[in-house]
């Protein structure tokens, strides 16, 4: 084998940084600056952002709107990654009613506290050595619910709105007991996953002494930084457009649609103004739909799989025309479509805010793939919210329920933050 010719390589180098040198000479002799002949050879060390890429980078660089209504984490830009954790009060704990109430008021106090520092600060501004050290803020947010379960424990049930009742069984349900329900939730988003987990494990330490974690589920969605339209409705793991019938987060029906209205009873008066958060973990049978080719999923869900249109329509934002038919009388949305089913007009005007994160576990141990939707619902009341839709989906024959599976389910109620007030003291301490 033969030596490498390092002479003539550092003879080369030597010449093409001469060169250079000879040309940047050239162009100054003819009334061009150096650094512009230079220019085309060199990254542009400060370069024209464009009004997409400053769009795409916002969700790194800010903070959550700590002032949002009822509590952060509801509305604004949904951030890429999500951990929804359920936690129980310890065993010891719940001994007595007095011993429950005491330790959920010491978590909900440090979770209160802890939250409102995160939306400040970050994770390794509070504790040393957090693994977010050198990252931005990325849009942290911090939400807490309380689960009917612990009324029960601390011997509240008088104090249980009916909008907390549980939930009723429905006929697809498939739940497994281990990812379901739970004494209080958290819900902590952000842009990046590094200072997603290090708010969550400060979060979970933060009242390790009075709960244990029941279950927890991570979920995902697009980043900003990779979305051609970061505004653009994202894609779920069956690769559909998801979330387009929203109500808009600036109009009133938003509001109205996410809000407790005031309690008629001064007992359930801790929820006035919050609202109510349904988690289902939705498991999707994805061998079994990429089986099916784009029309049939199409039909399953009635709308079109590249735009997100409504069958029959353009665009993705186009009304849903249930009454819509085409030359032959069949309806344009079959009669079993998922978005027929789950219409508001389908279901005397019931409404959800719907901000679903996908999950991907990877592979159960049979082999079968733990992968599919963290669904998340807000509003006023599950029973003009939630449960008519989802007893719709149910019982009418929906066509998604082919290809999914209904295995973790659980209603909390988010209390509206109050000033000087730890979350949910009016329930605690009334």
């Amino acid at each position: 084998m033969t030596e490498p010719d390092t002479e003539r390589k550092g003879s080369s180098r030597r010449g093409f940084l001469a060169g250079l040198g000879a040309a940047a000479l050239t162009g100054a002799g003819i009334g061009m600056a150096a650094g512009e002949v230079l220019r085309p050879l060199l990254p542009d060390s400060d370069p024209a952002a464009s009004p997409e890429a400053e769009q795409r980078l916002r969700m790194a660089a800010q903070r959550a709107d700590a002032t949002a209504a009822p509590q952060p984490g509801i509305s604004g830009p949904a951030p890429a990654f999500v951990h929804v954790i359920a936690l129980d009060l310890a065993e010891e704990a719940r001994k007595n009613p007095d011993t429950a109430r005491d330790s959920a008021a010491a978590a909900l106090r440090s979770w209160t506290e802890l939250a409102a520092r995160l939306h400040e600060e970050s994770p390794h501004d509070i504790a040393e050595g957090a693994a977010s050290a050198g990252l931005l803020p990325a849009s942290l947010m911090v939400t807490v619910g309380i689960g009917g379960s612990l009324l029960s424990a601390i011997d509240a049930e008088d104090r249980r709105p009916d909008a907390l009742a549980d939930l009723p069984e429905f006929s697809t349900d498939d739940l497994h007991p281990r990812w379901c329900g739970g004494d209080f939730m958290l819900q902590v988003g952000a842009e990046d996953p590094m200072v997603l987990t290090a708010a969550v494990e400060e979060l979970v330490a933060a009242a390790a002494d009075a709960t244990a974690v029941r279950w927890s589920l991570r979920g995902f969605r697009r980043t900003a930084a990779a979305a051609r339209d970061p505004d653009a409705t994202p894609r779920n793991l069956m690769g559909q457009i998801d979330g387009t019938a929203n109500p808009a987060q600036d109009h009133p029906l938003f509001d109205r649609t996410i809000t407790a209205r005031p309690a008629d009873n001064p007992a359930h008066a801790w929820m006035d103004g919050g609202s109510y958060l349904v988690v289902r973990r939705i498991r999707m049978l994805l061998t079994e739909w990429r089986k099916l080719d784009v029309a049939a999923r199409e039909r399953v869900i009635g709308r079109r799989l590249d735009t997100g249109a409504p069958l029959g329509s353009r665009n993705e934002t186009d009304p849903v025309v249930l009454s819509a038919r085409d030359e032959e009388g069949e309806p344009l949305i079959p009669e079993n479509a998922h978005v027929r089913l789950a219409s508001p007009e389908n279901n005397l005007g019931a409404r959800m805010f719907r901000r679903g994160y996908s999950y991907d576990q990877g592979w159960r141990d049979d082999g079968v793939r733990d992968a599919g939707l963290l669904f998340m619902a807000w509003q006023g009341d599950p029973a003009t919210g939630f449960i008519p839709v989802q007893r719709s989906l149910a019982d009418q024959g929906d066509a998604l329920n082919r290809y999914i599976r209904h295995e973790g389910s659980a209603l909390f109620a988010v209390p509206a933050a109050r000033e000087g007030r730890y979350l949910g003291q009016d329930l605690i301490e009334g």
